[in-house]
């Protein structure tokens, strides 16, 4: 379909060059800043191993997600599963720098695809590299590439997204929206989070000009193929019953997540991408609001607005905005290039906010990632104001909660495997594990695979059932003596998992229990936990 005139000249931005920096050197200078990053997740990594750190919580939890490959999962779509799947059969688990290469590369790619963000907005080579050191450095984005999670691969996602759609709006190929399309529909199948954003998207455009490139067949295509891909996922939630949409609204119902008032919320954003570079990416947003050199890009700062109001009124996590910021990042770049008009102030200013951008990123790496030892980061930086806010009102570790579920997985696996090799061979022919949560779960699957596989009804696992075991012998983790006892005929502690930096709430005993009430096949529907 053709695009008329009329839309681009709305689509353009004014402020943008005639032509737009040559491709090549572009992908030069993106390639640079992306190997810096992936280089500096890789030593971190390996300096994390030596430390004694090992897999995140999540880590082993989507290690056997991969080993039960599905369209979904009580807590999130599909792809982390199939990443985790893939790098423990190419890679394995044992190198935390070849396990986390994928987060590793996924954060290169966000820092190159801002380069090209700004490229696409009109911005030169200075801002090029002004925007992509912002997120290089930024701690948020450094906290969420330390780990093999979906968060790390939902900035590409919503980068790739904006990215087609700039082109598309700008009345390029009508294929852009086929590729907005896809890459927003792989995105659903990465993390629900995306729905919101993509509905902020639309608004945005329908509240500006942009809303006349709507209205094509191609606009109907792009959102076709993102219904298309994210359906599989969506058929699985139905035929469960939404069970997504019942665990969010248990996590939101029972406490699991820490709830900021709006101006907490608001100093959290500043946070969490480090004060100084504050000016960066507000700057950004006043830009895109604003300026008339940002005519037809205006509908990226008014999505941020909007998904910005839309997490809090949800009383959501604070980094739920994370993927968002590599937009802003790329505005601020270009503002500040534009409103620095004197020649020799672009090319000292510019230079010298970056390097100290730079500087402050050493401080957020060192906050948010595992480089120090825990008693030397209780020592320098837990009482300090870059200690990282927590988000889950459960986290009540001494480090923040990213670091402290970095910490005695191993342990308490070897605590209940032993506590079951202590059993006589015919108790352990009929014996099973049951464990409070799917980090605790998974630490014994992943780490002890000489023993049954543990069970719970934590998440995912509840789905996986108990195995066939019956009850009537069980090595038990996270339930009070009191429970137990309700619920066995004899209950025995054996055992205590301690971690001193870990969390409170595994620092348990582990206990010997016989004779379940009634046959835990049959009471298993009550064990459901999803929180």
């Amino acid at each position: 379909m053709a695009i008329s005139e009329p839309l681009r000249d709305i689509a353009v931005p004014s402020g943008a060059k005639a032509t737009r920096e040559a491709l090549g050197p572009t992908l030069r200078l993106a390639s640079v800043f992306a190997l810096i990053t992936v280089a500096v997740h890789v030593v971190v990594n390996i300096r994390a191993q030596h430390l004694g750190y090992g897999l995140f919580r999540d880590e082993l939890y989507y290690i056997v997600c991969g080993r039960h490959l599905a369209w979904g999962y009580v807590d999130q779509p599909p792809i982390v599963a199939l990443a985790a799947r893939f790098t423990d059969l190419v890679f394995g688990w044992h190198s935390l720098a070849w396990f986390r290469l994928l987060p590793a590369l996924a954060g290169g790619l966000e820092v190159a695809g801002t380069g090209l963000l700004v490229r696409e907005m009109g911005g030169g080579r200075k801002a090029q590299m002004l925007a992509m050191m912002g997120v290089m450095t930024c701690p948020i984005v450094l906290a969420i590439d330390a780990f093999l999670s979906m968060n790390a691969f939902e900035p590409l996602f919503w980068i790739g997204t904006a990215y087609a759609l700039l082109r598309a709006v700008r009345g390029d190929s009508p294929r852009w929206w086929a590729l907005a399309g896809i890459v927003a529909g792989l995105g659903l199948e990465n993390k629900w989070n995306e729905v919101f954003f993509l509905f902020a998207m639309l608004a945005a455009l329908l509240l500006t000009p942009g809303r006349r490139a709507l209205a094509n067949r191609w606009f109907a295509i792009c959102v076709a193929l993102i219904v298309l891909i994210a359906f599989p996922n969506l058929i699985w939630e139905v035929h469960r019953g939404w069970p997504t949409l019942v665990w969010l609204h248990n996590a939101g119902t029972q406490g699991k997540n820490i709830q900021y008032g709006p101006g907490m919320f608001l100093w959290n954003q500043i946070f969490i991408n480090g004060p100084l570079s504050a000016f960066l990416w507000i700057g950004g947003l006043v830009w895109l609001l604003t300026a008339r050199a940002a005519r037809g890009l205006g509908w990226i700062g008014l999505l941020y607005v909007l998904y910005l109001l839309g997490m809090m009124a949800m009383h959501a996590n604070y980094y739920y905005l994370a993927p968002v910021y590599p937009l802003l990042f790329a505005a601020g770049a270009i503002a500040w290039d534009q409103w620095l008009t004197v020649r020799w102030t672009r090319r000292i200013a510019i230079p010298a906010y970056a390097c100290l951008i730079a500087l402050y990123g050493v401080l957020g790496l060192v906050s948010v990632q595992p480089l120090l030892s825990p008693p030397e980061y209780m020592r320098h930086i837990a009482h300090t104001f870059l200690r990282p806010p927590e988000f889950n009102t459960g986290a009540k570790s001494p480090l923040p909660e990213l670091m402290a579920d970095m910490t005695g997985w191993s342990d308490l696996a070897n605590k209940l495997a032993d506590a079951y090799w202590s059993l006589s061979p015919a108790d352990r022919a009929k014996a099973g594990i049951l464990v409070g949560n799917y980090g605790e779960a998974s630490a014994v699957i992943v780490y002890r695979p000489d023993v049954p596989a543990a069970i719970s009804g934590h998440q995912n696992y509840w789905y996986w059932g108990p195995r066939g075991h019956d009850g009537s012998v069980m090595v038990v983790l996270g339930e009070d003596r009191e429970t137990l006892e309700h619920r066995f005929a004899s209950v025995t502690e054996v055992a205590r998992n301690t971690n001193e930096w870990g969390q409170p709430h595994e620092a348990v005993p582990v206990y010997l229990c016989r004779g379940y009430k009634e046959d835990l096949r049959e009471a298993w529907p009550s064990l459901k936990k999803w929180f």
